[in-house]
């Protein structure tokens, strides 16, 4: 998950949310709170949402 928070920074905070809160629609896992850390956020994702995610901030979505 180390990637997935470095990548994090580079895009900003902003589409971070946008993108994270659209991989964790219709799962049992909780958008990111607002004074939650990246880091925080990303440790919940399981694997497969995690690389949804990187796919998604990468732009190849």
């Amino acid at each position: 998950m180390k990637y997935l928070t470095t990548f994090a920074k580079k895009v900003g905070k902003e589409r971070f949310d946008v993108e994270f809160a659209r991989v964790v629609k219709g799962s049992d896992i909780a958008p990111r709170a607002p004074r939650q850390r990246c880091a925080t956020a990303a440790k919940r994702l399981t694997k497969a949402r995690a690389r949804k995610l990187i796919t998604a901030l990468v732009g190849h979505d």
